[in-house]
């Protein structure tokens, strides 16, 4: 871009200069720098010659307003008088070049070449820098990566398989060097349920990164996920400042309580060179994994949680099927908790201990539900109960929850079934909401979870008719009525109330109310002679006109 306002002076430098010589296509012209300013919206230009005396504002305006819009391109000078102050001002915003007028061809095509070669070398700099940044962020992708393999025992655990990948991969690691592990750990169990889980990894492992990003790299920061328990494994060298990295820990599992509402528990392993880095991740996991009652804290190789496993706590089920029998469920719930507690005060509670207790509670309740015949599988068969029966050994307080629901289903589906009317009249509720479907026996029995047999015997003792006679009374109780106000076909309405054939609807039709009929008293009046026709539906509708 030319800018000066001498026509004849732009006009001179258009021609006396071969542009294409410099690598520079087209040439645009301005005559002051309101509309220069103008051409930029069109694109920077890459070189600009512009003369410092303008009535309509100067060359050093011009280069102050391009250089505040960061603007990076050549900027070559023109003036008629050979200023110091021009010339200093020009050198402070960047100016390749300061020219005398009149100007010399061979002096103009220097400052041009001059310019050409600092853009170049500008452009150049700029991709060198592009390059470097991928390159460092492709590293610390490289250098997990290879962390991951190792963690995971993908690369071969042999020393130098492990320096043949460190260098084919051009990683800055010590393949000889011993290093540590920090294990943070969090269960699914022990986060809010309304986090989604690949969210709340993300979150924490932001957390992490953010915390440890001074003294390890992101490309040593491991996040993965193993059943329902989220880790972040972290590879420290060593030695390292231990009372810095326990400080940490310690900030770790504190904004994990304060931002992401969960608990961390935080885990570090002893030295070892990069080929038992995967035993020492095992290890810690395994640790992790019995750990009960130690979470929520920093854990380390030389101070190791202790359980004292001496005397194996054993649930006393006698007792415990008494309190079911009695319907006593806050005191199998406050007794199961006061032997939870006393099992953790005295560091006698683990993972093992937990799954027995666990056991024995469901002995006691499966004994009892098949002693009143109703189907465990069904009772508990819902998503709540089956995450609830998951999580449960994962703590004691996801324990208590377990054992709470555990308690409240089986002690009020006992209840259910000891007063039989309330078992009767639920299942009647069933078949009344449900009867145009094909019903079973065994279906009836399930949506009462008991089993079919039992809810047979119950159902005929508390009304007076099998569960099939109930069924088929209310299919024709709802038949009578669509006979008197629709207009549909017979086999439409046997179908709409539940029978599958129009044979067996008539069957029924004319079977059960027979039951029900008052006795015919011989009529007084007189017969006809003539014989009378009628449709079906004529037939039935007499029927019911003649017997209710």
């Amino acid at each position: 871009m030319l800018i000066d306002d001498d026509i004849p002076t732009i006009e001179a430098l258009r021609g006396i200069v071969n542009w294409e010589e410099f690598g520079i296509t087209e040439v645009l012209t301005a005559h002051n720098i309101q509309d220069a300013k103008q051409l930029f919206e069109n694109g920077d230009p890459d070189l600009i010659i512009c003369d410092i005396e303008m009535p309509r504002g100067s060359g050093i305006d011009m280069i102050k307003w391009a250089r505040d819009r960061q603007y990076e391109g050549g900027f070559i000078f023109l003036t008629c008088h050979e200023s110091f102050t021009f010339a200093s001002k020009a050198i402070s915003y960047d100016a390749d070049s300061y020219l005398v007028k009149p100007l010399d061809k061979q002096e103009l095509e220097a400052a041009l070449r001059k310019s050409m070669d600092t853009l170049k070398n500008k452009i150049m700099l700029g991709e060198y820098s592009k390059l470097g940044h991928a390159w460092l962020k492709n590293q610390d992708l490289i250098e997990r990566s290879f962390w991951s393999d190792v963690l995971t025992a993908t690369i071969s655990p042999r020393p130098q398989l492990i320096q043949s990948e460190v260098q084919k991969r051009e990683l800055a690691v010590q393949a000889h060097a011993e290093y540590r592990l920090l294990l943070v750990s969090v269960p699914r169990s022990q986060i809010e349920r309304e986090w989604d889980e690949s969210i709340f990894h993300y979150a924490l492992s932001n957390l992490v990164s953010e915390i440890l990003s001074s003294r390890v790299g992101s490309g040593r920061m491991i996040a993965y996920q193993v059943d329902k328990v989220f880790y972040n494994a972290i590879i420290v060298e060593s030695p390292a400042d231990m009372q810095e990295l326990e400080a940490s820990a310690g900030e770790i599992i504190r904004l994990s309580r304060q931002y992401l509402k969960c608990t961390a528990t935080c885990y570090f392993s002893e030295p070892g060179v990069i080929s038992r880095l995967a035993q020492l991740k095992t290890e810690l996991e395994q640790a992790d994994e019995s750990n009960i009652i130690f979470r929520g804290k920093l854990h380390l190789p030389n101070k190791p949680f202790h359980v004292d496993l001496t005397e194996r706590f054993t649930l006393d089920t006698e007792l415990f099927t008494l309190l079911f029998v009695q319907k006593e469920k806050a005191q199998i719930v406050n007794r199961l908790k006061k032997e939870l507690e006393l099992l953790t005060s005295l560091n006698k509670l683990d993972a093992a201990t937990l799954h027995s207790i666990r056991e024995d509670l469901l002995q006691v309740v499966y004994s009892l539900l098949a002693r009143h015949h109703i189907q465990a599988h069904r009772l508990f068969e819902g998503e709540l109960s089956q995450q609830l029966a998951q999580d449960a050994e994962s703590s004691v307080f996801d324990f208590m929850k377990w054992a709470q629901a555990l308690t409240d289903k089986t002690v009020d589906s006992i209840k259910e079934v000891l007063q039989s009317e309330g078992v009767v009249e639920r299942a009647k509720r069933f078949i009344q909401d449900h009867y145009t479907q094909d019903l079973s026996r065994e279906d009836v029995a399930a949506s009462v979870y008991l089993t079919a047999d039992y809810l047979a015997k119950v159902f005929k003792n508390g009304t007076g008719q099998t569960v099939k006679e109930y069924l088929n009374d209310c299919r024709i109780r709802a038949a009578k009525q669509m006979l008197l106000e629709s207009a549909a076909s017979i086999g439409e309405i046997a179908m709409d109330t539940g029978f599958d054939t129009i044979s067996y609807f008539s069957t029924v039709f004319k079977n059960g109310p027979a039951k029900h009929r008052p006795p015919i008293v011989p009529s007084t009046r007189p017969l006809y002679s003539r014989k009378l026709r009628f449709s079906m539906r004529e037939a039935e509708l007499l029927a019911e006109y003649v017997f209710l």
